[in-house]
């Protein structure tokens, strides 16, 4: 298997802390997209990281060996908040090595 942490970044450093009733109902489907994938097996962990320069989320894909940052991207673009075009993006990050306790 391979992994890929992906860094998903909000359309501005204080976006989590000023969303509209429309930007939140975004946010709602971006993490019922990440937990569907977390359900299926695609995703093995996600979640918000407070970070003191802007809050950002996390998701570690779980990908077969055949599978590359093209397909994790093909993916991640299918999200809403990506969808909607508002200037949020994913930063794909192939791990090198992976280590879990199993």
């Amino acid at each position: 298997m391979k992994y890929f942490m992906c860094r998903f970044v909000p359309p501005g450093p204080d976006f989590l802390k000023t969303m509209t009733p429309d930007d939140k109902l975004l946010m709602k489907s971006h993490g019922e997209f990440l937990q569907a994938l977390l359900e299926k097996g695609g995703v093995v962990a996600h979640g918000p990281v407070a970070d003191p320069s802007g809050g950002w989320g996390m998701s570690l894909f779980e990908m077969a060996d055949d599978e590359s940052a093209d397909d994790v991207r093909a993916i991640v673009a299918e999200d809403p908040m990506i969808k909607a075009n508002i200037g949020a993006r994913y930063d794909v990050l192939p791990m090198l090595q992976l280590r879990m306790r199993g």
